[in-house]
């Protein structure tokens, strides 16, 4: 995918921004194309937000730390997932837009260019789909006014066809493992 994802970043970085529903197959493809996201942005100076995991954040930053100087790893800013989303212990799309924006503040207030990537993994709860759902229609219409390359990566097996579904209709692009089209 790294190739796929430097041939974009020209397309992406001259429109308004861009939200991109990467929807994940294999792990290994994840971690190449986190990887292949982060070197490629911050080798064009973009802040990278990187919202992981703590089981998979520590694996992509050791091949990222191969790649960069420590002065470039200075432009990653990692928050834990499950922190971002659960914070105060139920996905409440308010709350979670909220705490996104406190996060990027920095960038836009100081108009730097920066770049999201966000693994969005949940507990078993009811009515998730719905709360994604307002969530992510929320961030897809932040996303031109700041200005920023959004990926938003499912794991594809705990996604429903009507997430699916739902997450393709706000979401102006779809990644899988292996290539990333308009939708």
């Amino acid at each position: 995918m790294r190739k796929e994802i430097k041939d974009i970043q020209d397309t992406l970085q001259a429109s308004e921004g861009a939200h991109v529903f990467y929807y994940v197959n294999e792990l290994e493809c994840y971690i190449y194309n986190a990887v292949s996201y982060i070197v490629a942005g911050i080798e064009r100076g973009d802040q990278v937000l990187f919202i992981e995991s703590e089981r998979l954040y520590p694996i992509i930053l050791k091949r990222v730390e191969e790649l960069l100087s420590d002065e470039q790893l200075k432009n990653i800013h990692h928050v834990n997932n499950f922190k971002f989303y659960w914070e105060t212990g139920n996905f409440h799309p308010p709350t979670v837009l909220d705490y996104f924006s406190h996060l990027i503040s920095p960038f836009t207030e100081n108009e730097l260019s920066f770049r999201t990537w966000v693994h969005v993994e949940w507990r078993e709860e009811d009515e998730i789909a719905k709360d994604i759902e307002e969530y992510e229609i929320a961030v897809d219409k932040l996303i031109p006014q700041i200005k920023a390359i959004s990926i938003c990566a499912y794991d594809a097996p705990r996604v429903s066809d009507e997430l699916k579904e739902a997450l393709m209709n706000c979401h102006g692009f779809l990644m899988t493992d292996e290539d990333i089209t308009p939708i």
